[in-house]
């Protein structure tokens, strides 16, 4: 998102990968949700965690929900920064943490890999 003027911002648009969309004014902001979700490796497991946020815009005509994509910040501070914006136009921040862990890879069937089996290819 980006906001203009920044400081007490009248107008906002959303930035995507394909270019920006038209400013918006800000009184049609309504809710903005963040949803933070960490995936926790299993024990034993070497991966990192993963960190990703997912933005919902809840708009006066309907909502908007971007991806999540992924965060290494810290959504609390981020939440705060954007209460701290759009509190004063009215606009309510939600910040939700939602925490997992890894799934843990599925021990191999009876099957085994790397065979080579065609009907009728036998000699003889």
């Amino acid at each position: 998102m980006k906001f203009a003027p920044a400081e007490v911002p009248a107008s906002l648009r959303l930035v995507r990968a394909a270019g920006p969309d038209d400013w918006l004014p800000v009184d049609t902001l309504r809710e903005v949700r963040l949803t933070h979700e960490v995936v926790e490796p299993y024990q034993g497991d070497r991966k990192p965690s993963v960190s990703t946020l997912a933005l919902e815009l809840v708009l006066r005509g309907g909502r908007e929900r971007l991806a999540p994509l992924p965060f290494g910040g810290d959504p609390q501070r981020l939440a705060d920064a954007l209460e701290a914006l759009l509190g004063p136009a009215g606009v309510v921040v939600q910040l939700r943490t939602e925490r997992s862990t890894r799934d843990r890879p599925q021990p191999n069937s009876g099957w085994t890999s790397g065979g080579s089996a065609s009907a009728g290819s036998g000699s003889g």
